[in-house]
């Protein structure tokens, strides 16, 4: 039996044959980036050229893996909602792994089956326009994916109870009456060179009022009970009951922000007005991270926030204690260089690298934690400054 098929027929068979045979031979990045012609400006082949210049292989998988997920849910490959997903993860390259790592997660979780924000991401799957909402879409799906795994940090809230703070630093003091710091902003804009200096002062002084006076704690978990971990027979208490953890849903090589202060385009009634305030806002932020950057009472601070903070939860149930976190201040937040943000950032302190240093992995149903050696890599010895 002959089986007749026209030409353009016959090339897609050739296509899906050739994308097969490339599965089998190289990673869904290569696949991604060949689709585009190895066009180095493409995103996929930006992000394979990122994979490559990791060194750290933990890194590389867990890229690759989001890719895979999202290369099987998203059939269109060179047009459509994928090429665009790619894109706006290299939009902030310090988190740009972490943000496929929850957009995969999310998609392939079975938890979120039913999902109205799942459930959109389905109906796009075969289009080839954008929505204007899609990254308000793609940041419902990592902030659902962010509270499910707080919520299964603490679970039947044998071990853990939720407990979300904040930081905040006073940016108006005494007799300033500005409530927003867009009113702030306001008068940065409107100012000359000479009163710009005389309100940055004043404003430096409010915040030494918040840095000096104020007792920091920044959490979203507390220990209910003290939790152990085991020494042959010996049962050896590592951290106390009313302990305060932060959790990140991300690898321990990551560099991320822990607390942004100031900001204002988050807002969206307040979108509109980056084209007239983003500048002056800048210049504002940079202003006061290079005095705060310097000062006693801004280190001071982040002491005190370790004081009170027992440790990180990062992805894994993985728990780094906050003797082995180095807080830095900077003027990078979610939005990158282009949108600054005074910020205090976190990570492993790279003053250890390549020491053996214990990290714990929690059980949500023991208060035993399996202690695990963990050596400190040389990932993330560079500040994320502008």
């Amino acid at each position: 039996m002959k089986l007749i098929i026209s030409e353009s027929q016959y090339r897609k068979l050739i296509e899906s044959q050739e994308e097969l045979m490339s599965l089998f031979q190289t990673s869904h990045l290569h696949l991604l980036c060949k689709k585009f012609k190895n066009d180095e400006s493409s995103a996929a082949c930006r992000l394979l050229n990122l994979k490559n210049s990791l060194k750290n292989k933990k890194l590389e998988d867990q890229l690759e893996d989001s890719i895979e997920i999202l290369f099987k849910f998203f059939p269109k490959r060179t047009v459509g909602v994928l090429p665009k997903i790619l894109e706006l993860s290299l939009e902030y390259p310090e988190r740009t792994i972490n943000t496929l790592k929850l957009i995969s997660d999310f998609i392939v979780d079975p938890k979120f089956k039913d999902d109205e924000t799942k459930r959109r991401l389905l109906k796009l799957r075969d289009v080839t326009t954008m929505p204007d909402d899609l990254e308000d879409l793609l940041k419902k799906a990592r902030e659902k994916q962010y509270l499910k795994y707080e919520k299964d940090v603490v679970g039947k809230e044998t071990q853990f109870q939720m407990k979300r703070t904040s930081l905040s630093l006073q940016f108006s003091c005494g007799d300033d009456i500005d409530k927003k710091f867009l009113d702030k902003i306001e008068k940065f804009k409107s100012s000359k060179p000479k009163e710009f200096i005389n309100l940055l002062e004043k404003m430096k002084s409010c915040i030494t009022d918040s840095l000096v006076n104020s007792k920091p704690i920044k959490a979203d978990v507390v220990s209910v009970t003290p939790l152990y971990y085991m020494e042959g027979d010996e049962k050896i208490k590592v951290f106390d009951a009313n302990s305060n953890f932060e959790i990140k849903k991300m690898d321990t090589e990551i560099d991320s922000y822990l607390s942004e202060f100031f900001s204002i385009f988050k807002n969206t009634n307040y979108k509109n007005l980056k084209q007239t305030h983003l500048e002056i806002y800048n210049k504002v932020i940079d202003g006061v991270y290079n005095w705060i950057n310097g000062t006693s009472e801004a280190k001071q601070y982040l002491n005190k926030i370790k004081d009170e903070m027992a440790g990180v939860f990062y992805d894994n149930f993985t728990i780094v204690p906050s003797e082995y976190i180095d807080l830095y201040w900077s003027n990078v937040g979610q939005r990158g260089c282009k949108e600054k943000r005074l910020s205090i950032r976190f990570r492993i302190n790279p003053d250890l690298v390549g020491r053996v240093i214990p990290i714990y992995i929690y059980d949500r149903n023991s208060d035993i934690l399996e202690k695990k050696d963990y050596v400190v890599s040389s990932v993330n010895t560079q500040k994320v400054i502008c």
